[in-house]
């Protein structure tokens, strides 16, 4: 093992601790960063996957509490930094469009501070996590479709790219953009559908569908996002924009009624009128992760939410 190391921004996330995990199995060096944000859910259980990180015994491990929208990154120096992972982000959908600063500060803001911060190492990637919201409604196709963005957050992320294009382009920022296509798994954040459903349905409540239900998505399983996300610090060049999505794409009526055989239970359902800023359809190309990565997405949604499910019944 050598003495260089990984960064991972956001790495008490959903996808972040993932990736942590992943990258200590390789016995990789790993300093993991996060501020513990509470805006969409609660910080405990951020802080509860930050605690299992520290029990990995592989790989070397530094723990940093830290933003990156105000703290002091000469503290970060002392280490040989090669690669860094961007997972922090403010995501999601906002129930307040006037309220534009979360997705400002963190989404682009905190990623100007972690570009200036990087052009003063010598780096291998800049792996950034972005999304398929920066499509728009509907993000069907491969990477070329339009760019038309519907949300706060998918507008701060496509804003986002274009600023990782410009430090690639003016300091040649070694930039790897992959744009994630609803990622799911077990500790999936709780406020997306799956992990809502599986949780309503676990304890009798009644679960919302806003519109008919008909809105699809093209799930991605957390382990073969991981997958991804390491592979493009090897193969994929700078300037890569990489669709990361699973094959199938399934509806959310559909969805619900593969969590309710699984669960062997039933979900109360309430209706309600269509989010503003909500996607219809995301159905993404992945050929271009299939060629460029040599990735593919081994798990299939009633394998992942098998799993995922198995997961939450089991917490108690």
């Amino acid at each position: 093992m050598d003495n260089n190391y990984v960064l991972v921004t956001g790495a008490a996330g959903f996808i972040g601790s993932r990736l942590v995990t992943r990258l200590l199995e390789e016995n990789r060096n790993v300093i993991a960063l996060d501020c513990f944000l509470p805006n969409l859910y609660s910080a405990e259980l951020k802080k509860y996957r930050w605690s299992k990180l520290g029990e990995i015994q592989t790989g070397k491990l530094v723990l940093c509490e830290f933003d990156l929208r105000v703290d002091d990154f000469s503290n970060l120096l002392k280490y040989k930094i090669d690669t860094i992972y961007n997972e922090a982000a403010m995501p999601g959908l906002s129930s307040n469009w006037g309220n534009f600063a979360p997705y400002y500060d963190c989404n682009l803001s905190a990623l100007n501070r972690l570009l200036e911060f990087s052009r003063g190492l010598k780096l291998n990637s800049f792996v950034q996590a972005s999304t398929s919201s920066v499509y728009g409604k509907n993000a069907v196709g491969p990477e070329s479709q339009e760019l038309n963005p519907t949300s706060p957050y998918g507008v701060s992320k496509l804003a986002a790219e274009k600023l990782l294009l410009a430090y690639l382009d003016w300091f040649n920022i070694p930039v790897k953009i992959l744009r994630y296509f609803s990622v799911y798994g077990p500790y999936q954040r709780p406020d997306m559908a799956y992990a809502k459903i599986i949780d309503h349905i676990k304890n009798g409540n009644e679960f919302t569908i806003f519109g008919d239900g008909t809105q699809a998505r093209s799930n991605t399983y957390i382990d073969d996002v991981v997958e991804a996300t390491v592979l493009a610090d090897t193969h994929a060049k700078s300037g890569d924009i990489i669709n990361i999505c699973g094959d199938e794409t399934v509806s959310l009526n559909e969805a619900i009624s593969i969590i309710e055989r699984l669960t062997g239970k039933k979900l109360k359902i309430r209706r309600e009128a269509t989010r503003i800023g909500d996607q219809k359809e995301t159905s993404g190309a992945n050929f271009f992760a299939k060629k460029r990565l040599g990735w593919n997405a081994k798990t299939s949604i009633e394998e992942g939410l098998s799993i995922q499910v198995k997961s939450a019944f089991t917490v108690k």
